[in-house]
């Protein structure tokens, strides 16, 4: 794997915090430049006023994951046509926090947004695991009693292995105590006699985040002139 490979490997961990999909399916990185161990990724939003603060995640993030590299000394993040780009890409290269490069906007650290967005993403794919378990014959009652070792111990098709390791993935960043697999963001057990209303609700949480993405998507097409950008399922 060549460094522009591994760099886009990294890339691919980046994901908008409201859609929660990976900046490189969504179209968002322009292109990168790598000069010996030093490398610029550019990458551009939908609109020329999306949110400073979404922005500024993604910018942290492309940041951090690409410095992960041990070949890489010098990450430079470059946010191209947008209103706050000056702020934003000053802010990322000197490690300044949001508050600390907006100085006059509310916006905080970013965590409390952060844990929004974890939980959003959080609620987006297990609604997903849910609806594969009850396909393959898995009950309403057996999914809100499953322990993680339970849930690990089911064989899945390739397509449930993804969805089952991209929900832990979430899980494990809230830090539940409890051994139940199928929770509550706030780790409690789902009740069986409000299942379907819970179920309903996180579908409805999912569904406007691809709506969202879909949105997204056309405006980055539109404002670029680019060519309709795949959607992964």
């Amino acid at each position: 794997m060549n460094n522009e490979q591994q760099v886009y490997e990294k890339l691919d961990k980046v994901y908008d915090p409201e859609l929660d999909q990976p900046l490189t399916d969504l179209g968002f990185i322009d292109h990168v430049k790598i000069e010996q161990n030093r490398v610029e990724v550019i990458f551009r939003l939908p609109t020329y006023w999306c949110s400073p603060n979404f922005a500024y995640i993604m910018a942290e993030d492309i940041h951090t994951y690409v410095s992960e590299l041990d070949w890489v000394k010098e990450v430079k993040v470059n946010l191209i046509d947008h209103c706050t780009s000056d702020e934003i890409n000053k802010g990322v290269t000197n490690k300044k926090s949001f508050s600390e490069s907006f100085e006059n906007m509310s916006g905080g650290d970013l965590e409390a947004l952060r844990n929004t967005f974890l939980i959003k993403a959080f609620y987006a794919r297990q609604e997903k695991l849910i609806k594969y378990l009850l396909k393959e014959g898995v009950s309403e009652e057996a999914i809100t009693t499953l322990s993680l070792d339970d849930l690990m111990s089911l064989s899945l098709s390739m397509e449930g292995e993804e969805l089952r390791e991209k929900y832990l993935e979430k899980k494990n960043l809230l830090h539940h105590s409890s051994d139940t697999a199928i929770t509550t963001p706030e780790g409690e057990n789902l009740q069986l006699d409000s299942f379907s209303d819970y179920l309903l609700g996180v579908k409805r949480t999912r569904l406007s985040m691809e709506f969202n993405a879909h949105y997204c998507r056309g405006l980055l097409e539109a404002r670029y002139d680019l060519q309709p950008i795949a959607e992964k399922v």
